[in-house]
């Protein structure tokens, strides 16, 4: 049992950034996030270990800042469950969980006093949680009003029928895709959509987990399928994509050579739809909207008429989070409602030369 409780141990601190072996030493702020090395969550582990750098070279804190990594759910969760092992050297913890599996885990802070912020995936369901004296808050973009600004400019600009269908390209099982639906979904209500017609119009391919490949693969499937039932696609003119990496997947499929959709298929998706719709700002998107992308010559050949836009969501939100802990851990102030909302807006053709992405 201690050899396997040693081996555990290293594993752990194996996944961490700058972090010594487990046990003793001072006391230390502990950020948890995915391990990237690309589109969104990439660009919030650089913003997490940039902050931490710069944190802990200013010497204005009795702790130190240390970023940890995981692979997935489960083993987030042993790192959390590690941190409540040696409790009396962590002055906080701030996660931004896998998915929604990661729940255990943060129950484990909460269960030992361990004070915890939670970044983008926000957990309710929880009654450890909601009810713990240390839980600071949740950090997160405006998940629902994504929906909502994507919905409206499909009614508006789009005119968006009943009749027809809204094809979604989700991100994970955790509560962001479930917000930006149900923001979405809120708009047609207003609009007086039944659940009935939302129910039919609603056409969500499987979770892509924020891959691009995925999203990839996921879209060569429905594609290929969809053009086999109807070649006209005549249910198809609007796509609502939970990440920008979802729509990078769609444009990339119709355009490498080693795609499996058939031709006509990609030219009938091109003749088609009318717009694509991402989030999360990454600047390749923006490359694509304002036609600057490396491979828009590429992509033009079936998506020429094909409108984007993108809405922002910030992965320096991680840090955002940082800021809450080290003010509760300075004077005890939590979130305003336990929630720290950062505005979102749409990035389109005509601002887009405004915003720098990641």
């Amino acid at each position: 049992m201690k050899k396997n409780k040693v081996l555990a141990c290293l594993a752990v601190a194996a996944m961490v950034t700058g972090l010594a072996s487990c046990g003793g030493g001072e006391k230390e702020l502990l950020i948890l996030v995915p391990s990237a090395d690309h589109g969104w969550t990439g660009a919030v582990l650089t913003n997490a270990r940039d902050y931490a750098a710069e944190l802990n070279e200013s010497g204005e804190y009795d702790y130190e800042f240390r970023v940890m990594t995981s692979d997935n759910s489960e083993q987030q969760v042993l790192q959390m469950q590690d941190l409540v092992a040696r409790a009396s050297t962590v002055a906080g913890v701030v996660t931004l969980p896998w998915d929604s599996g990661a729940k255990a885990g943060v129950e484990a802070l909460a269960n030992a006093n361990i004070p915890f912020v939670v970044v983008d995936r926000v957990i309710t369901d929880s009654d450890v949680i909601n009810n713990s004296d240390v839980w600071v808050g949740d950090v997160r973009g405006n998940n629902e009003m994504i929906g909502e600004l994507t919905a409206t400019r499909f009614l508006d600009e789009y005119n968006l029928q009943k009749d027809e269908k809204i094809l979604v390209l989700p991100g994970d099982n955790s509560s962001v895709p479930l917000a930006r639906n149900d923001g979405f979904q809120s708009v047609l209500k207003e609009e007086g959509w039944t659940d009935a017609e939302i129910e039919t119009a609603w056409e969500q391919l499987p979770s892509t987990r924020w891959s691009r490949a995925t999203a990839a693969a996921n879209f060569e499937a429905w594609l290929t399928s969809a053009y086999a039932k109807d070649p006209t696609l005549s249910d198809y003119r609007l796509i609502f994509t939970h990440d920008s990496e979802c729509a990078m997947g769609i444009l990339e499929e119709l355009a490498d050579e080693s795609s499996t959709i058939p031709e006509a298929a990609k030219v009938a998706f091109g003749q088609k739809i009318e717009v694509i719709a991402a989030s999360s700002g990454l600047q390749e998107m923006y490359n694509v909207i304002n036609k600057t992308h490396p491979r828009w010559s590429e992509f033009s050949t079936y998506v020429q008429d094909v409108d984007f836009f993108d809405v922002t969501y910030p992965p320096a939100m991680i840090r955002n989070g940082i800021d809450d802990m080290n003010t509760y851990l300075k004077d005890g102030t939590k979130i305003a409602n336990h929630d720290h909302v950062i505005p979102v807006e749409i990035v389109d053709e005509t601002n887009v030369d405004e915003f720098k992405g990641f």
